[in-house]
């Protein structure tokens, strides 16, 4: 247990590698990705600071710049279920929790011996022990939240149809039962913290659900994440496993080769989904093969023969606007050669050419 401070740094690690992965995008969406991976990269790094603190001045230092990462999550949750179920991201629920979580997170940082009133030596490192009015006031953060991202997604103005619903709401509740398992320790608890593996997992998956439908290849940060949250799962089963083994002469040898496994299990999965080929649903074909299109291309063709927006394409494809724009361009020299006009009005000749093309299934 004392190498449980690996678990949070590797996470830590994978949701930066989703970060630099996603900056360079410029979709609304994203840039709210973007403050969503960096929080939980924060997060969990300080998780793992604090896990080998060495006094509690120092603790306390790690726990209350852990705090401000902690309170930003819960209204970046709920803007992602607002964009999800039709809403503006900056909706009075999202405004009136990040409101809420800021005058908790002020609080608790200015005077932190309102909110914990110690730490505690656990097996796996350093934890601080919280106070009846810290729990309730970190727990109202996130339990307001929960209820109006639950509201949200119960009761969408318009789903969002990039987002499987069911998928979606699985999710968001192995999320949250993530985060506030980081409860069990503050409360006396000699378990560790899970939510830097369930969250970083998440975040994993989140991002290379988001690129199923791109036809383009893997960027090399997707295959870093992956193999930094394929050790941190392989390592806390480990943990764990440790733990409950009884007192045998091999237990360590066992561990070791269960964590091995696990860890290229994992990491199979997670590449196995990376690499796997999805196409959008749609109801008809084109035929575009003697334009020697790309897939990329022939994806983004479909998708405007479908009547979705360059907006929704660049989400749906995980694109930038810039990617996207030399995409069109590549496809108008090949699919409308003779064409001089502007770009919109190639768009547009572009949609009724392809709309000229769809073959019914």
């Amino acid at each position: 247990m004392s190498v449980f401070f690996l678990v949070p740094l590797f996470a830590s690690l994978a949701n930066i590698s989703c970060f630099i992965e996603n900056i360079t995008r410029d979709h609304r969406f994203h840039r709210l990705l973007s403050v969503f991976y960096f929080t939980i990269g924060i997060q969990n790094a300080a998780t793992a600071a604090l896990c080998f603190a060495s006094d509690e001045t120092t603790g306390l230092a790690f726990w209350i710049f852990q705090c401000h990462s902690f309170f930003l999550l819960a209204p970046v949750l709920v803007a992602i279920c607002s964009f999800c179920t039709g809403r503006k991201l900056m909706n009075q629920g999202t405004i009136g929790i990040a409101i809420f979580a800021l005058v908790v997170d002020l609080i608790c940082s200015s005077i932190p011996k309102t909110v914990i009133y110690g730490f505690a030596k656990f097996s796996f490192g350093m934890a601080p022990l919280v106070t009846e009015v810290g729990g309730i006031l970190g727990g109202s953060v996130h339990f307001f939240a929960i209820l109006l991202s639950l509201y949200f997604v119960l009761f969408p103005l318009e789903w969002n149809v990039f987002f499987e619903r069911r998928t979606f709401i699985i999710a968001l509740c192995v999320w949250w039962f993530g985060l506030f398992s980081n409860f069990l320790p503050m409360y006396g608890f000699n378990f560790p913290p899970l939510h830097p593996v369930v969250d970083a997992t998440l975040s994993v998956l989140f991002s290379i659900y988001l690129n199923r439908f791109n036809a383009a290849k893997p960027s090399v940060y997707s295959f870093i994440a992956s193999i930094l949250i394929s050790l941190a799962v392989g390592l806390l089963i480990g943990i764990l496993i440790l733990g409950i083994l009884p007192n045998f002469i091999y237990r360590e040898f066992v561990t070791s080769i269960l964590t091995t496994l696990i860890s290229l299990l994992f990491f199979a999965y997670l590449l196995k989904t990376t690499l796997q080929e999805n196409k959008p649903n749609l109801s008809f074909s084109l035929p575009l093969e003697p334009f020697g299109l790309s897939k990329q291309e022939l994806r983004i063709c479909e998708l405007i023969a479908e009547g979705h927006s360059r907006s929704f394409i660049r989400l749906i494809l995980n694109v930038s606007d810039g990617t996207l724009r030399n995409h069109l361009k590549n496809i108008y020299g090949k699919v409308l050669p003779e064409s001089n006009s502007t770009s919109k009005d190639q768009l547009q000749r572009l949609t009724v050419f392809l709309s000229k093309q769809k073959i019914t299934d």
